[in-house]
């Protein structure tokens, strides 16, 4: 019945259904390819909290790739030289997109809490006092801002995006494992001095006593001063955590002078330090590598007025471990679990 419908002969049926199954496991074959090319890439890795968001299940290819075609083109590349024929760029795409994998571009975060009321999940009362939190943290800067003087210190201080090294245009560099680089900015709002403390995988994580190792350093280098504001996000394992308080209290108890840590309302942390990061961006945009000294070397020239940026390349001898420190067992104002969190802390003394 199915030959009398087509009107076609059993050779020919055959002929299709052969040809269909070599079809089948050739375009197998090539997936199969795509997919070992994707896979080696060593520096697929999920992107820390700080430079997206905590939430997303996807991996990244690191920073390199500026859009689906570039990758497109690199595994292009890598199938003619094994003799074997490409996906197409859309089939490319859907095969990356299948396996939870995404192109790493450094974007502006946008606030979830407002995303929340503009897609409807949160109610408007619930928005309007985040508004009012953000709005009153905005006021609160500007008035510390216009009190700095020679006799207090108010500093704003934030990490700058990640760092790979070495950073180079070359297409085997893909396939290599880099070094993470982390810079962390702490900026002087009455003098406009910025201070950046560089250090790369290799000689510091990324836990609280680097951080505080560098404010507690920060500090101790200012003792003309009386008192010191710092402004800062909320980010837990940076800033917000006992670790850094202990190390602060400590600074306090030695020196005799206050301390206050300030933070930005969640979503809305725009800061002058931000200006630090677009300026050293533009200064390392097209530049090549090799080690993490030279990016120290491109920091140092961002900035010529009014004064070049101090530039402070750490190793591991310079980290403090605050982690021991008990001073004060924690910063949570509650205790019961309705209780106020670490993150709802605006100020602390």
């Amino acid at each position: 019945m199915f030959l009398g419908t087509l009107g076609i002969g059993t050779w020919s049926a055959q002929n299709w259904v052969q040809d269909t199954d070599a079809t089948e496991r050739k375009t197998a074959s090539r997936h199969r390819e795509a997919d070992e090319f994707i896979r080696s890439f060593p520096d697929l890795r999920k992107v820390p909290s700080h430079y997206c968001r905590s939430s997303t299940s996807n991996h990244y290819l690191e920073p390199v790739f500026q859009s689906m075609a570039d990758l497109h083109k690199e595994y292009h590349r890598a199938a003619e030289e094994k003799m074997l024929r490409p996906l197409s760029r859309q089939v490319f795409a859907e095969e990356f997109k299948q396996q939870n994998l995404g192109l790493y571009h450094l974007k502006k975060d946008q606030c979830d809490t407002c995303c929340s009321f503009k897609a409807g999940n949160l109610a408007e009362v619930e928005w309007q006092d985040h508004l009012l939190k953000k709005e009153e943290a905005r006021a609160e800067k500007v008035q510390d801002k216009n009190k700095a003087n020679y006799k207090t210190v108010v500093v704003c201080m934030d990490l700058q995006a990640l760092l790979l090294c070495p950073s180079l245009k070359a297409s085997a560099h893909y396939y290599k494992t880099k070094l993470t680089v982390h810079n962390f900015i702490l900026y002087d709002m009455f003098t406009h001095n910025a201070t950046c403390y560089v250090w790369h995988e290799g000689e510091g994580a990324l836990s609280a006593s680097e951080f505080a190792s560098c404010v507690t350093n920060f500090l101790s280098e200012h003792k003309e001063h009386a008192e010191y504001i710092s402004w800062s996000d909320g980010c837990g394992y940076q800033n917000g955590n006992s670790v850094l308080s202990n190390a602060l209290l400590n600074f306090c108890m030695e020196t005799k002078k206050a301390v206050t840590q300030m933070f930005l309302e969640k979503g809305h942390t725009q800061m002058e330090c931000d200006s630090v990061h677009s300026v050293i961006e533009r200064r390392l945009r097209n530049q090549e590598i090799y080690v993490p000294a030279e990016y120290v070397a491109l920091m140092k020239s961002a900035r010529s007025k009014p004064n070049p940026y101090e530039v402070k390349y750490v190793d591991h001898t310079f980290f403090q471990d605050y982690a021991n420190l008990r001073l004060c067992r924690s910063i949570r104002p509650g205790i019961k679990p309705v209780d106020p969190t670490v993150h709802d802390v605006r100020a602390i003394r």
